[in-house]
Order: structure tokens, then sequence, then C-alpha cells
């Protein structure tokens, strides 16, 4: 973790750094019905908050967008982060 983030911990309940290969060994082992379950709970949440508002269409059904937007990183800024060229046709 950089110098810049160990601020952070202490918000997110942590009391020192946390080694990168502790966070991925404890993901791989980690149950994704976890993830599932979450997810079910943000859509509860946005559910309530937007019950009332237009968004313009008649829909039969439930509509979900998720976002999965990639966002560059500087690498000097973060180190752990696995640089990948992207491809050129």
């Amino acid at each position: 973790m950089s110098r810049s983030a160990t601020s952070k911990l202490y918000g997110m309940g942590l009391r020192e750094a946390v080694a990168r290969s502790t966070l991925a060994d404890a993901n791989e082992l980690r149950d994704w019905r976890i993830w599932a379950e979450l997810a079910a709970v943000l859509v509860r949440r946005a559910r309530k908050l937007y019950v009332s508002d237009d968004i313009g269409l008649d829909l039969a059904n439930t509509v979900y967008a998720l976002d999965s937007t990639t966002i560059d990183l500087c690498l000097s800024l973060f180190p752990w982060a696995i640089f990948v060229r992207p491809k050129r046709p």
C-alpha cells in the first residue's frame, strides 16, 4: 500500500496495511454468494431510493445496469497494479 493511502486504513477498520497477497488469498477462498448477497442488498436500497423516478421508458421487467469501467492507474502511485498493454488493430 502506498504511504498516501495508509491514513485511510483506520477508517476501514484496519490498524496496519494488509499485504496484497493476503487479500488475494482471502478472495480465492471467499464464497461467491457473499458478493451475490451484497448485490441483492444494494439493489433493494436502490429500488427504495428511485421508486418514484421516471426513467422515460415503460418496461415490463426490471432492468439492471452494472458498471464495469476500467480505470487507468498511475503506476508510480499504484506499483502493485498490473500493466496490460492495450491491443492494437
